[in-house]
């Protein structure tokens, strides 16, 4: 994986956040004062790309954006990260992903509300295959199904990587998708849904499927378990802190493996530093604000015993 113009090429999910913190959640009919609002850039490959950035990883950005208010939103914070759009379709008229996020301060829970007006994911014909082939690591999710399985074609047949971060299987080619996927990292709950199993040695089993590298099975504050190709299942502790706001964790947590994965770290090591990653974007609200950079896990893994 060397002479690469890129470490991580993403092609899906990005969207406008608008974080609204209230003291507990509302009474029916009822007005309630907000604690906090903030807009952000999120979507799930938009937060991996942000992460992996901050971890020093070169990315591009090539799935589709449009000329809309919040397309040149995403694009302008991408942009501030130095990630690369030279590759995003020319003319496209797709608009990113708007969600509406309310914390409850009283539970310390979230609920996303969205919809998906315009949003497109990955373009069926783009980039082109000398992008793709022109990256280490291809970053995929569930948003344009078509598109990511052409990429993800394209980088398997060529030796390059595909990190997935997937959470809903409900689009025809979700299982092509997911057998092209040799680095699935995925949450307990989708985890069980897909393998119909419930422990977490049995998930990872189920899903390590021919031609898997790893699986990793994430468990929030109960850590992460994982499988490599010895079959021997492993466990990664996770890093207890307060939490404030658990909005993009997970997407912290896929953007900062890639980007280790990448730059050569081993599989022991991409974990630790996703989980701290992980944990230390829960400090903060939103899940690109609090994202940290290299130097920050760093520091914060000193204070670990």
């Amino acid at each position: 994986m060397t002479d690469k113009k890129f470490d991580i090429l993403g092609l899906g999910c990005v969207a406008v956040d608008d974080l609204l913190r209230v003291p507990a959640w509302p009474e029916p009919d009822t007005k309630v004062r907000l604690k906090h609002y903030d807009r952000q850039c999120g979507g799930l490959t938009a937060n991996a790309l942000v992460s992996a950035a901050r971890f020093g990883a070169k990315c591009a950005f090539a799935g589709n954006l449009g000329n809309d208010p919040d397309s040149e939103f995403v694009r302008s914070t991408l942009i501030a990260e130095g990630i690369n759009l030279e590759h995003i379709p020319i003319g496209s008229s797709a608009k990113p992903i708007h969600s509406f996020i309310v914390v409850d301060e009283s539970k310390d829970t979230r609920t996303i509300l969205f919809h998906l007006e315009g949003s497109l994911g990955a373009s069926t014909n783009a980039p082109s295959e000398e992008v793709i082939l022109s990256s280490k690591v291809l970053f995929v999710d569930h948003y344009g199904i078509e598109g990511m399985i052409r990429a993800a074609k394209i980088a398997r047949a060529n030796g390059i990587p595909v990190v997935a971060d997937l959470e809903r299987n409900e689009w025809p080619g979700f299982e092509e998708l997911l057998g092209l996927t040799d680095h699935l990292i995925v949450s307990m709950k989708f985890a069980r849904k897909l393998s119909g199993c419930s422990s977490p040695g049995a998930i990872a089993h189920k899903l390590f499927t021919p031609g898997k590298k790893v699986v990793v099975v994430t468990g929030g504050e109960e850590g992460c378990w994982f499988l490599d190709e010895t079959r021997q299942l492993g466990h990664q502790k996770a890093f207890q802190v307060k939490a404030v706001d658990t909005t993009g964790c997970g997407d912290v947590f896929h953007g900062v493996y890639a980007a280790t994965l990448a730059q050569g770290a081993t599989l022991q090591e991409r974990l630790r530093l996703a989980s701290a990653a992980a944990a230390m974007k829960a400090l903060h609200p939103g899940a690109q604000r609090g994202s940290p950079t290299k130097s920050q896990v760093d520091d914060f893994l000193k204070t670990q015993a």
